[in-house]
């Protein structure tokens, strides 16, 4: 195994084929991902973000496969030191997989015999089975302390469960996808910006708030410097991250992703609320509300889709979670009805964790990021 100034390892060599591990992107690794087309039977779709996305996305190991110079494969998975019960452990969010799908036939294919797709998921069943850190690059973890790799699946696409499980991801939880629209948001006068110098007493109260979660990280909040927040009688009472995304959809699963995709973006009273070829919409980060106050979230994410002009958000929520209950009671909107997804499955590799250390992490909601999911 080569090192290159603890910035990329090479972890197999063999003829015209490389895989190794990168702590950045290479150009040809980013424009991979953006044509990668997320999902299988159900909902089909591009990722808009992903430049974008990339820097925020702290401690990533990018595993990647080279056939004839020319990138085939790529794996990204971000680091995340986490306090549980029953201590810190090392999680592993597993964030971009691509494989190109047409790759043509080399010499060193036609002389061995190798098929790309097995050696790249060869490979990356053996990192799922380790700590990444000891395969030559590394971000100063603990190498000692129990780690795993998670990730979240939208429960159509069966392909990507199925491959994650033969790599050795096994279902712990269940987390639904919930959409809240309005086709013209209205602005509410308790809402306002967070100013800078409240940051830190907002974030220990933001964390306090989430300690009833597993796998919790605050690394993305105030990623973009904003955070909104709905005062009552000058109390803070509720508060978000907004993160503005974009997606092109392709498909959309049974008869109302049909009509949202076939037929809403062509009638005249509403076409201008939803465009499939560019779907701007917004998610909710770090989410907060103070008990007794759940009925401002309602009127604080309108503002946010009138603020950003845009008419539909997304939120994920594992269905353990106290806020789930909160955001299933919503008014979400008329355009919510055309959007319904399955409950989808949070997987995760136990090679090096116990029984008790799985337990304590799975008995409590996993926290869900929306900067994760897009």
């Amino acid at each position: 195994m080569n090192t290159e100034d603890k910035k990329k390892a090479i972890l197999f060599e063999r003829g015209s084929f490389e895989v190794g591990v990168l702590k950045e992107p290479t150009a040809e690794i980013l424009h991979l991902l953006t044509e990668m087309t997320v999902g299988s039977k159900g909902s089909q779709y591009l990722l808009k973000n992903i430049v974008e996305r990339m820097p925020q996305l702290a401690g990533k190991y990018i595993m990647y496969m080279l056939q004839g110079g020319i990138t085939i494969g790529t794996y990204t998975a971000a680091l995340r030191t986490t306090k549980e019960d029953f201590g810190d452990v090392n999680a592993y969010y597993i964030r971009y997989f691509a494989f190109l799908d047409t790759v043509q036939a080399s010499t060193e294919k036609h002389e061995n015999h190798v098929k790309p797709d097995g050696v790249f998921k060869k490979m990356v069943k053996r990192f799922l089975a380790q700590c990444p850190a000891t395969f030559g690059v590394d971000y100063g973890e603990n190498v000692e302390l129990p780690s795993f790799y998670y990730a979240f699946f939208d429960a159509e696409n069966s392909r990507s469960t199925e491959m994650s499980t033969r790599m050795g991801l096994e279902p712990v939880g269940e987390f639904d996808t919930f959409s809240f629209t309005r086709m013209h948001p209205k602005k509410h006068a308790n809402v306002e910006l967070l100013d800078e110098v409240h940051f830190e007493n907002m974030k220990a109260r933001i964390d306090t708030f989430y300690s009833g979660f597993s796998l919790y990280t605050n690394q993305f909040l105030y990623v973009n410097s904003h955070y909104y927040v709905w005062k009552e009688n000058g109390e803070i009472v509720a508060g978000l991250q907004a993160n503005k995304c974009n997606w092109e959809i392709k498909k959309m699963s049974g008869l109302n992703g049909f009509f949202m995709l076939k037929i809403l973006p062509y009638l005249p009273l509403v076409s201008n609320y939803f465009n499939p070829q560019k779907f701007d919409f917004l998610t909710y980060d770090f989410i907060y509300v103070k008990p007794g106050h759940e009925d401002k979230l309602e009127r604080l994410f309108e503002t946010m889709l009138q603020k950003y002009e845009v008419t539909f958000s997304l939120i994920w929520q594992d269905v353990k979670s106290p806020l789930h209950k909160v955001f299933s009671n919503l008014d979400t909107g008329f355009l919510s009805n055309f959007s319904n997804v399955p409950t989808g499955k949070i997987m995760m590799t136990t090679n090096r964790m116990t029984e008790s250390q799985l337990n304590d992490i799975t008995k409590k909601p996993v926290f869900t990021c929306a900067m994760d999911m897009s």
